[in-house]
């Protein structure tokens, strides 16, 4: 069963069995997200708007270290854990567009992770968060998959003012180091310095506004792409200049506000 929020612009759609994502997201009547076709993406994590937690994006090996102790968290198909251990269990719903998750083993520490949707005049306010009443390094992000072709309209651009980009080597995982940005198509994460636009001329403006710096943009699909607001880059655990230079951020939240065109 799933959950519904609307008004007169925006009309929402949350599953909470699976992973309490977003599997519909309307704007003035376009709706804005997809499914990637893609048959060399898991279907698991194809479609919608879902939450990352205790840890977002790719990490080594699926080996993670924490106060000197190794833990192994369960691998994808690559062979790296990949986006948390959220996305594909059943919440439980608190209402009004609220939902939470006790996450514990194989996860160092255990604690509830929180999900929240919001309406806006225009949009959806979406915040996630992490408690485990620790300071253990976590990650936290979503990953919304936008369809590259509304219903009117020419297809999706999505320039970035990006100030830096996190080097990947031969095996596609961070390197530890900044870099300049380079030319897509992108499975990269980037620092951005403003919010990312993406626009359907034609139909739609919609912009991202997040709490985070961090964007990992995957536009490799050919009907889909993927601008993903992160705590912290991929693999970070493993890098010390992809860390924060404070503690390890506990939420995310992010804003989608859309302008008809």
């Amino acid at each position: 069963m799933t959950d519904v929020l609307e008004n007169d612009r925006v009309r929402a759609v949350i599953d909470p069995g699976r992973g309490a994502r977003l599997v519909s997201l309307e704007l003035d009547g376009h709706e804005v997200l997809g499914r990637a076709t893609d048959p060399s993406v898991d279907p698991a994590i194809a479609d919608g708007c879902f939450p990352m937690v205790p840890w977002a994006g790719r990490i080594r090996d699926g080996v993670l270290l924490v106060g000197g102790a190794e833990h192994q968290l369960p691998l994808a198909d690559d062979g790296n854990a990949l986006h948390g251990l959220a996305h594909a269990a059943a919440w439980q719903s608190l209402g009004e567009g609220a939902y939470e998750l006790a996450i514990g083993p194989p996860w160092p520490t255990e604690g509830v992770a929180t999900l929240t949707y919001a309406l806006l005049d225009d949009g959806l306010r979406i915040e996630l968060s992490w408690d485990d009443d620790s300071e253990s390094p976590c990650s936290v992000g979503l990953h919304p998959w936008f369809r590259r072709q509304l219903d009117v309209g020419e297809p999706a651009v999505w320039p970035l003012d990006a100030g830096a980009m996190v080097e990947r080597g031969n095996d596609g995982l961070p390197t530890g180091r900044l870099t300049a940005p380079h030319p897509g198509p992108w499975d990269d994460c980037f620092r951005l310095s403003s919010a990312p636009v993406i626009t359907w001329p034609g139909a739609l403006e919609l912009t991202l506004s997040a709490s985070t710096p961090w964007w990992v943009v995957y536009d490799v699909p050919e009907t889909t792409v993927c601008l993903e607001p992160q705590t912290a880059p991929p693999d970070a655990f493993g890098h010390p200049g992809l860390q924060p230079t404070g503690g390890w951020p506990r939420g995310v939240w992010l804003e989608l506000r859309g302008r008809a065109l």
